[in-house]
C-alpha cells in the first residue's frame, strides 16, 4: 500500500513538471515571437503607406509649368550700353564725330608707304623717310596730304642725324596751312649760328624762300633735341598753335589772322633746311576746333 502511494506521488510530481516544462515552453515561444515581431518593425523601411501616398494631388500640367520652369536671365546692359540706349540722335551723331576726329587723315608707313611722300630731297629708305640735308638752300616743304578742316595735328618720331656745317640757322619742323591765302603756319627747331641754344620756335612759313630761319617769329623758346629720337606734334586751331615734344607742350602761341574756314588748299607737311633727319613715323589727326 504504502508502495502503491509512493508511485502516485512520483506520477503527479511528474505531471506537474510536464506542464511548467509546456508553460515554460510556451513563454518562451510568445517571447521568441515578440522579439521577431519588433525586429521585423525596426527593419522595415520608413515609408508612407501607398493609400496615403494615393491622396496626395498630382499638380495639374498648367501648375507644372509655371512652378518648375526655370525663368530666362536678362543679361544686364552695362553703363555703356545703357548710355547708347538712352543716347538721343544728336548725341549719337556727336559720339560718331568725336570717333572720327580720332581717325588719322594720313597715317604712314602703318597705312601709307613713305615711298608714296617722298619727294625733292625727301627720299624712302626702307621703312623711313629721310632727308640727308645736304642742301642749305630753302626748298618748299614737303606736303603729306590736304586736310579737310582747319583744326588739326601732325606728329611725326624724327631723329636728328646731323647738320650741314658750311652754313649756320639750319632747322627742321612740322608745317600746316593754306598754302595760298594763308597763313601757313610751322613748329621746329632752329640751331643758330655761334654758340646760341637751339630753339623751338612758332612760325609764319609761307614766305619759305627767303629760309626758313628769316621766317616771322611768334613764339620760341629754348630747347635742345640732342641726338635721340623724340615725338613732335605741331597742332593748330584756328590761329592758335602749339609745339608739343613727346607730350610735353614746349611752346605756344597764336596769330593774328585764323586759317580761312572756307579754304580748300589746307594741307600738312614737313620741312628741312641744313639739317640731316630720318623720319619713322608720320601722322595726320583731326583735332575738334574748342
Amino acid at each position: 500500500m504504502s508502495r502503491q502511494r509512493q508511485l502516485e506521488g512520483h506520477e503527479a510530481l511528474w505531471h506537474d513538471f510536464a506542464w511548467a516544462g509546456v508553460a515554460a515552453a510556451a513563454v518562451t515561444l510568445l517571447l521568441v515571437a515578440a522579439v521577431a515581431v519588433v525586429w521585423l518593425l525596426g527593419r522595415s523601411p520608413a515609408v508612407t503607406p501607398q493609400p496615403l501616398a494615393a491622396e496626395v494631388s498630382t499638380p495639374t500640367p498648367r501648375t507644372l509649368v509655371f512652378g518648375h520652369a526655370t525663368p530666362t536671365r536678362t543679361p544686364t546692359p552695362t553703363p555703356t550700353q545703357v548710355s547708347a540706349a538712352r543716347a538721343t540722335p544728336e548725341a549719337r551723331s556727336t559720339a560718331v564725330a568725336a570717333s572720327a576726329e580720332n581717325t588719322p587723315i594720313l597715317d604712314a608707313p602703318t597705312e601709307l608707304a613713305f615711298a608714296q611722300l617722298s619727294s625733292g630731297s625727301w627720299q624712302a629708305d626702307g621703312k623711313q623717310l629721310v632727308n640727308s640735308g645736304h642742301s642749305a638752300t630753302a626748298e618748299r616743304w614737303l606736303t603729306l596730304t590736304t586736310v579737310p578742316q582747319t583744326s588739326f595735328a601732325i606728329e611725326a618720331e624724327i631723329h636728328v642725324d646731323g647738320m650741314l656745317s658750311s652754313v649756320c640757322d639750319q632747322s627742321f619742323g612740322l608745317v600746316g596751312g593754306s598754302a595760298t591765302a594763308g597763313p601757313m603756319e610751322g613748329g621746329g627747331i632752329l640751331f643758330p649760328c655761334g654758340d646760341g641754344s637751339p630753339r623751338a620756335r612758332l612760325t609764319d612759313v609761307l614766305v619759305w624762300q627767303d629760309g626758313y630761319n628769316a621766317d616771322p617769329v611768334v613764339a620760341e623758346k629754348d630747347f635742345d633735341p640732342g641726338d635721340g629720337w623724340h615725338t613732335y606734334r605741331f597742332e593748330v586751331r584756328g590761329n592758335r598753335m602749339r609745339l608739343l615734344v613727346d607730350g610735353v607742350s614746349i611752346v605756344s602761341g597764336s596769330l593774328q589772322n585764323p586759317i580761312d574756314p572756307t579754304a580748300s588748299d589746307v594741307e600738312a607737311g614737313l620741312w628741312s633746311q641744313g639739317v640731316g633727319v630720318e623720319v619713322r613715323r608720320v601722322s595726320v589727326i583731326p583735332l575738334p576746333s574748342n
